[in-house]
């Protein structure tokens, strides 16, 4: 019971601000002009800010390289398990096998991860998510735009437009060539380093209620939906549980790294899908797949808090 009571207070924010977000819509106090803003908020500014903070005082090193890789074949290997499993279960949604790979860190895993482990140790799961945010934003995007006959130029612009994916490359450089640890030890270090934290500060709680503000059940597609629940649950379970074994194969085990890949692993597959979908059925499939996983996800999260938590 003390255990339980030791991580309420990392577990009930959770619950509450996705309650928040979700009645939010329900009872109209928010509008969907906000909600934009706020994910506009989020992915322009205080989420960038946190991978920035994440990298540029990091010692990048080849280790880096090995997860990447390692991350990017996992979520290949989740698609065409996906691709399998469609034609040997003859499901009916072609959407069916792009839930069978990618997570959802962007707007809920970074969230997460600040929540039980702090913003000091953040640099773990950002490393854990490099290989993952490269398969999102280069073939897992061309295949979903595919699906809607949009081309691969597109695909690669919007790639280099998103700032997330600069706000890796400027951390990492600045990692790797030694300039961050050299702006940190000058005399501007302490005001970059409140700047960065003062402007993440806000990710976590704005990442959730923009969650369950999004949230989308419907009822004709809980039973297809709650059939991906469980063959994607056990895809991740699985990709989990390699990834594991391969990284620490390869490096030193490091216990912030093993949660980074616990929790990176129980999360939905990426808010994006729905968009690249104009088939209102497949459509309301995707949405109320992603909305059952997210209960599960956090779910989940209780079970990592309880087990990780110090």
């Amino acid at each position: 019971m003390d255990r339980f009571f030791s991580v309420l207070p990392i577990i009930a924010p959770v619950f509450i601000t996705i309650l928040l977000g979700y009645f939010s819509k329900r009872k109209g106090i928010v509008s969907p002009g906000g909600i934009s803003g706020l994910k506009a908020l989020v992915m322009n500014f205080s989420l960038p800010a946190v991978i920035i903070g994440a990298f540029y005082r990091l010692d990048v090193s080849t280790d880096i390289l090995v997860i990447a890789v390692i991350v990017f074949c996992a979520a290949v290997t989740g698609f065409l398990t996906g691709k399998l499993l469609k034609k040997l279960l003859r499901v009916r949604q072609d959407a069916m096998p792009f839930l069978m790979t990618t997570v959802e860190t962007g707007m809920i895993g970074y969230g997460l991860y600040i929540l039980l482990f702090s913003q000091e140790n953040f640099s773990w799961f950002a490393m854990a998510d490099i290989g993952e945010a490269v398969f999102v934003f280069t073939l897992y995007s061309i295949l979903l735009n595919m699906r809607v006959g949009t081309g691969v130029k597109s695909s690669l612009k919007a790639m280099v437009k998103t700032p997330m994916i600069w706000a890796t490359v400027v951390g990492l450089v600045l990692g790797a060539t030694g300039l961050g640890r050299l702006l940190d030890a000058s005399p501007a270090g302490p005001a970059i380093d409140e700047s960065l934290s003062y402007i993440g500060a806000p990710t976590g709680i704005l990442m959730l209620f923009v969650v369950g503000y999004e949230m989308q059940l419907n009822r004709r597609y809980i039973k297809s939906g709650l059939a991906a629940l469980g063959l994607r649950a056990g895809i991740m379970a699985l990709l989990c549980f390699a990834v594991i074994n391969l990284v620490f194969l390869f490096i030193p085990y490091n216990e912030y790294l093993f949660w980074s890949f616990i929790l990176m692993y129980s999360l939905p597959a990426t808010y994006l899908l729905p968009l690249f979908t104009r088939d209102e059925e497949d459509k309301a499939y995707i949405a109320t797949s992603l909305a059952l996983y997210t209960v599960f996800s956090v779910i989940l999260f209780s079970v990592v808090a309880y087990l990780a938590a110090p």
